[in-house]
């Protein structure tokens, strides 16, 4: 994806429909390298990120709910990670709400009667999965820097509803997880309590 062809309209788009259909493929490995993809755009066409960010939210945020693979899962939180880091608040508009939702799901340990109900069977077989828990956090964190004015109050309710759940994974048996959760508490969603 660093190939300065696609910096190039007329390749970049092939590229993207190409990997926007291999996100649908039946076969695991390909949806989960198709995420990569995505989320490399950051690396080889930076200034292309905002122009397709729209596109790229969807469909990255369309593949935390696959009900199928972890790897899937935890490929698009990279990939998520990535683009977020080249956005702002303003540029993240409604994907912002499903997004905080999504990632919230990941690190809560108890079925929320306020998810929707096709997370609930995924969140049962994934509550001990270590990395999604970990990358979870990573982009809490990172929400949390993004979210300026527009998102502020909705971001601090999600952060009041997870407090419990961010206190109890300060104990998390995995030390990887228990350290960015505190690394995201002091310094990132600390701000939004009141």
């Amino acid at each position: 994806m660093s190939d300065p062809m696609l910096r190039e309209k007329k390749f970049l788009k092939p590229v993207l429909h190409i990997l926007e259909e291999r996100s649908h493929d039946k076969n695991s490995i390909v949806r989960q390298l198709a995420e990569r993809g995505l989320g490399n755009l950051v690396y080889g066409a930076p200034e292309k990120v905002k122009k397709h960010k729209k596109f790229l939210m969807v469909i990255l945020i369309r593949a935390l709910n696959d009900p199928f693979s972890s790897e899937v899962i935890g490929e698009s939180m990279k990939a998520v990670a990535k683009v977020l880091k080249e956005l702002k608040e303003k540029d993240i508009g409604s994907s912002f709400r499903d997004l905080t939702q999504q990632i919230r799901t990941y690190f809560d340990n108890i079925c929320d009667q306020n998810s929707p109900a096709p997370l609930q069977p995924i969140l049962i077989r994934l509550q001990e999965d270590d990395a999604l828990r970990l990358w979870a956090f990573v982009l809490f964190g990172i929400l949390a820097c993004l979210t300026k004015r527009k998102w502020k109050a909705y971001f601090a309710e999600q952060v009041r509803q997870s407090w419990v759940t961010l206190l109890l994974h300060l104990q998390d048996p995995n030390p990887r997880v228990s350290v960015q959760n505190a690394e995201l508490r002091f310094t990132s969603v600390s701000r939004f309590w009141d």
